[in-house]
């Protein structure tokens, strides 16, 4: 069976690279506005997959990423990102209209210029969508991700400094409207929950909610982050312009509300100014 599949699988290379300038309005996800940072980045990406095609709709895509990213103010959180991924698609029928599914894993390694934040990520995600006709397109995506960081040297009063490892489960779900034969608009929605990290001055109210405390420099003096069990409610709205077959820019903005534990809640808004382009 397993020769068979070998003998008749083909398989094509998928380049692609993209390029990014982002402004976040809360960069430490600070609940006070004493403690809210905002600054804009740049980032670059470039992914290489081998897309096998297998048999009665099912494809194989195996590759790796190349990322980083550079801070204006923060340079602390300058990083860079390597990542394997893994990916098995089933396409439920024939055509462009056809449902499909797919089921990817990926382990991947983030370094950062402050160096305490530097973690190893696993993923796992389910995904579905379905084109409904020339100009509608549906999407959802579960994911399940766990990132792991080294424990700071110096526990807080008992509490573990284990401050930037994390884990989380989120559902995604976005629909597509081609306006033009150039132009497609996407509105996109998020519910994550799970652990975040929270920047700011010390406080007795944050202190007594968290599962990790270590200290933050990067956001000055006297900063500490603080890992809280929490709840991320989230929209997106998007444009894309495609300037050829193969390349494509596109503007959205992300508005975020957090609930984590013990009242300590915060906002955040996000905009991006991105290029892409596939070979």
């Amino acid at each position: 069976m397993f020769c068979a599949a070998c003998h008749t699988a083909r398989g094509d290379w998928i380049l692609a690279t993209s390029a990014a300038l982002n402004h976040d309005g809360n960069v430490g996800n600070a609940q006070n506005d004493a403690s809210v940072v905002a600054d804009s980045s740049a980032a670059a990406n470039a992914s290489l997959l081998q897309l096998i095609s297998i048999t009665d709709g099912f494809s194989l895509s195996a590759g790796g990423d190349l990322s980083g990213q550079l801070y204006e103010r923060l340079s602390g959180l300058n990083n860079a990102s390597v990542d394997g991924v893994l990916f098995l698609k089933k396409k439920w029928g024939v055509g462009a209209f056809a449902a499909w599914t797919r089921l990817g894993v990926s382990i991947g390694r983030t370094d950062y210029a402050d160096r305490y934040r530097d973690a190893t990520l696993y993923r796992a995600a389910l995904e579905a969508g379905k084109r409904l006709d020339e100009r509608w397109n549906f999407w959802a995506k579960y994911t399940f991700e766990r990132r792991r960081a080294a424990p700071g040297e110096y526990p807080i009063y008992g509490v573990s400094s284990d401050a930037f490892s994390q884990e989380g489960r989120s559902f995604k779900a976005g629909v597509e409207f081609q306006l033009s034969e150039r132009i497609s608009l996407g509105l996109g929605s998020l519910l994550r929950h799970g652990d975040v990290v929270s920047t700011s001055q010390p406080g007795a109210y944050i202190f007594a909610s968290s599962k990790a405390v270590a200290p933050d420099p990067t956001f000055g003096p006297g900063a500490y982050a603080y890992r809280l069990a929490g709840t991320t409610f989230g929209a997106r709205l998007g444009v894309d312009y495609s300037l050829t077959v193969h390349n494509l820019i596109g503007c959205g903005f992300q508005r975020l509300e957090t609930h984590a534990e013990g009242g300590n809640n915060y906002t955040d808004s996000l905009s991006e100014l991105a290029w892409i382009y596939r070979f």
